[in-house]
């Protein structure tokens, strides 16, 4: 056997703006391969606590209530949690299309095929996909890839982080990332 040279590593760079991607890498939306050299560690390294900075600037997520109500700072996690069938993936959407964030990264975690391309067309938008990266691994691929999507969206997003960037990731569903483990 031979190691692959690659492995353990993932394309990266600007070419992956406005791209749908599945989580492998490879392109989902028929415009030819990404056009990037650059290569990044699919688990990168997690920061230091200690090193991380503190939360002291807002982001507008560009839904006033969240603005309001539940301010979100730069760096800051949060998680959305209710039923199924109450418009999470619609608030995610609206998040997508209207935050302040430099780049957007969307993982689509076990989603339906059909939801994956309700929210790229229909939530998203060809305004929020410009700036955006889809990472897509519908519930009907494997359970392995579907946790490689997850890794390879959060990849992207630090990515984009480490250029001074403002990036918005956004994972659906992290439930579904769950269940896949």
């Amino acid at each position: 056997m031979i190691p692959r040279q690659r492995a353990g590593s993932v394309q990266v760079g600007p070419g992956l703006l406005g791209r749908v991607i599945d989580g492998n890498g490879i392109p989902l939306d028929g415009l030819g391969p990404i056009q990037s050299d650059e290569r990044v560690k699919l688990l990168g390294q997690a920061i230091n606590p200690l090193m991380r900075h503190p939360i002291d600037t807002s982001l507008d997520v560009g839904v006033r209530s969240i603005n309001s109500l539940l301010t979100v700072g730069r760096g800051q996690r949060i998680g959305l949690f209710a039923g199924s069938g109450v418009g999470k993936s619609v608030l995610l959407g609206m998040m997508a299309r209207y935050t302040s964030a430099d780049v957007i990264v969307v993982g689509l975690i076990g989603e339906r095929g059909r939801e994956v391309k309700e929210f790229v067309d229909r939530i998203l938008g060809a305004e929020g996909r410009r700036r955006s990266v889809v990472v897509a691994s519908p519930a009907d691929h494997p359970p392995l890839i579907r946790l490689h999507g997850a890794w390879l969206a959060t990849s992207i997003a630090e990515y984009f982080r480490e250029r001074g960037l403002s990036v918005l990731l956004i994972m659906d569903s992290l439930t579904r990332f769950a269940q896949a483990q």
